[in-house]
C-alpha cells in the first residue's frame, strides 16, 4: 500500500514539473514563431510607406508631400515621373527604375543607387555627392552640371550620357574610359593623344578634337555631331555607326571612309583615291572602281569586294581576311605582304599581281 502511495506522489511531481516547464519553453518558442511570421509575412502589411517602400510603383503618385529622404525605396518604379528638386538624400534606391524621369536639381546626396536604371533620365544639376552609382545604367542620361564629387560610378554604363560641366573630384570613381570622355567634353585641347582609346557610344558632340591622334580608336556609335576633327589622325579608327551632322568638321579622306562603312551604294567611283590605313572592315564595295587606289595597310577583313576593279591598286600589307573578291580585277595590283587568309578569289583576275609575302592560307584561288 505504501509503495502505491509513493508511486502516485512521483507521478504528481512529474506532472507538476512538466506543467511548470511548458511555459518556460513554450512562450519563448511561440514568440520566436511570431517574430518569424512578422519578418517574412506581416512586416510589409504593418509597415508604412515611407519609410518602407520596396517594390512600389510611384509613376502616377504625387510625391511632393512624402518624406522620402533615407527611405527604403529599393526596386521601386519612378519611370517617367516628375521628380524635379525632390529630396532623396541617403535613400536606398537599389535597382530603382528612373527611366525617362525628370530629376532636375534633385537631392540624391549619399543615396544608394546601385544598379539603378536612368535611361534617358534628366539629372541636370542634381546633387549626387557621395552617391553610390556602382553598376547604374545611365544610358543617354542628361548629367549636365550634376555634382558627382565623391560619387562611386564603378561599372556604371554612361553610354551617350551628357557629361558637360559635371563636377568631379579626386574621390569620384569612374572607369578609365569615362574619365577620358569627361576630360574631352570639359577641357578644350588641341592634339589630344587618344590612339587606341575606347570611345564607343560616347557623347562627344561639339568637342574640340583638332589634330587629335585617334589612330586605332574605337568610335563605334560615338556622337560626333558638331565636333571639330580637323587634322585628326584616324588611321585604323572604327567609324562604323558614328553620328555626324552638317556641322561636324572632318578631313575629306576620313569623311569618305565614314561614308564607305556606313552607306550602301553599288559601284563607288574611287579610282586613284587615298584610302591607306583606313578601317573598312565589312564595307560594301560591290562593283566599286578602285583602280590605282592606295589601300596600303587598309583593314578590309570580310569586306564585300565582288567584281571590284583593283587594277594597279596598291594593297601592301592590307588585311583582306575572308574578304569576298570573287570576280575582282586585280591585274598588276601590289599585294606585297597582304593577308588574304580565307579570302574568296574565285574568278578573280590576278594577272601581273604582286603576291610576294602574301598570306593565302585557306584562300579560294582562281
Amino acid at each position: 500500500m505504501s509503495n502505491l502511495f509513493k508511486y502516485k506522489v512521483e507521478i504528481e511531481r512529474s506532472e507538476r514539473f512538466w506543467f511548470l516547464l511548458l511555459p518556460v519553453i513554450g512562450i519563448p518558442l511561440l514568440l520566436f514563431v511570431a517574430w518569424l511570421a512578422y519578418v517574412f509575412i506581416l512586416r510589409e502589411e504593418f509597415a508604412s510607406c515611407p519609410p518602407y517602400c520596396e517594390n512600389v510603383n510611384f509613376q502616377a503618385t504625387d510625391l511632393s508631400q512624402l518624406e522620402l529622404s533615407g527611405a527604403n525605396l529599393s526596386r521601386s518604379n519612378f519611370g517617367g515621373a516628375d521628380l524635379a528638386a525632390i529630396d532623396l538624400h541617403e535613400a536606398d534606391l537599389y535597382f530603382a527604375n528612373f527611366n525617362g524621369a525628370n530629376l532636375t536639381g534633385a537631392n540624391l546626396q549619399a543615396a544608394s543607387l546601385r544598379g539603378a536604371l536612368f535611361l534617358n533620365a534628366d539629372l541636370s544639376q542634381a546633387d549626387l555627392r557621395q552617391a553610390d552609382l556602382s553598376g547604374a545604367r545611365l544610358i543617354q542620361a542628361n548629367l549636365f552640371a550634376a555634382d558627382l564629387r565623391g560619387a562611386n560610378l564603378q561599372a556604371a554604363d554612361l553610354a551617350g550620357a551628357n557629361l558637360r560641366d559635371v563636377l568631379v573630384d579626386e574621390k569620384t570613381t569612374f572607369s578609365a574610359k569615362w574619365q577620358v570622355v569627361w576630360h574631352i567634353v570639359n577641357h578644350n585641347q588641341i592634339g589630344r593623344q587618344l590612339a587606341g582609346a575606347d570611345l564607343s557610344r560616347a557623347d562627344l558632340a561639339g568637342t574640340d578634337l583638332r589634330s587629335a591622334d585617334l589612330s586605332q580608336a574605337n568610335l563605334h556609335l560615338a556622337n560626333l555631331a558638331g565636333a571639330n576633327l580637323t587634322g585628326a589622325r584616324l588611321e585604323q579608327a572604327i567609324l562604323r555607326q558614328v553620328i555626324l551632322d552638317n556641322s561636324t568638321l572632318l578631313d575629306s579622306k576620313w569623311h569618305l571612309v565614314w561614308q564607305l562603312v556606313n552607306e550602301v551604294q553599288v559601284g563607288w567611283d574611287l579610282a586613284g583615291t587615298d584610302l591607306s590605313q583606313a578601317h573598312l572592315a565589312g564595307a560594301y564595295l560591290y562593283q566599286a572602281n578602285l583602280a590605282a587606289a592606295n589601300l596600303d595597310g587598309a583593314f578590309l577583313a570580310t569586306a564585300d569586294l565582288r567584281q571590284v576593279n583593283l587594277s594597279e591598286a596598291t594593297l601592301r600589307h592590307a588585311n583582306l581576311t575572308e574578304a569576298r573578291l570573287s570576280g575582282a580585277n586585280l591585274r598588276d595590283a601590289d599585294l606585297t605582304g597582304a593577308i588574304l587568309a580565307g579570302a574568296d578569289l574565285r574568278r578573280a583576275d590576278l594577272t601581273g599581281a604582286i603576291l610576294t609575302g602574301a598570306d593565302l592560307r585557306g584562300a579560294v584561288l582562281p
